[in-house]
């Protein structure tokens, strides 16, 4: 028979859990999400991934970082895919084209982490990222392969970090 807390006492432990959490999450980390495809469908080349990003020191410098989760169903040794940041009125203040390595060209092992055969890597695109103006921004990553549809992506991910001040 499964006993239940009485109702006082989880409500308190879903409390004292939120405030955990939320006591200790980094003020630095502006932005960290992550985009899942799903599993038949793959990374459309014509379907970028958006991030809304809320910016409110555009005096700092910013570290951003994408994070790449693939299957051993991924075709390739490496991606590449062009992180763009737009700023509110919908113009595109940077683009450029990164590639990430995720698999030794010549013995196939992936690098980063993993359990299975899904691997994790954190590749760091800009490491003084600059923001013109406090406001709201999208970075979008788009993948640019030669292919319509990439398999084997399982997710994206976008990390933002702010530096502190004086520290480059």
């Amino acid at each position: 028979m499964v006993q239940r807390l009485p109702l006082k006492l989880s409500l308190g432990f879903i409390f004292l859990s939120e405030l955990l959490f939320f006591a200790c999450s980094d003020p630095s980390i502006v932005v960290d999400k992550t985009v899942s495809f799903e599993q038949e469908l793959g990374w459309i080349q014509k379907q970028p991934i958006r991030f809304e990003v809320n910016v409110d020191d555009s005096l700092a410098n910013y570290s951003m970082y994408v994070v790449v989760r693939q299957n051993n169903a991924y075709p390739f040794y490496n991606l590449y895919f062009s992180p763009s940041i737009i700023n509110s009125a919908g113009k595109t203040i940077q683009k450029g084209l990164a590639e990430t390595i995720l698999y030794d060209p010549v013995t196939g092992k992936p690098k980063g982490d993993g359990f299975g055969d899904i691997y994790e890597k954190k590749f760091l695109i800009y490491s003084d990222l600059k923001f013109p103006n406090k406001g709201k921004y999208q970075i979008q990553l788009e993948q640019s392969m030669r292919v319509d549809t990439l398999t084997g992506i399982v997710s994206m991910g976008l990390f933002l970090e702010k530096k502190a001040h004086g520290k480059n």
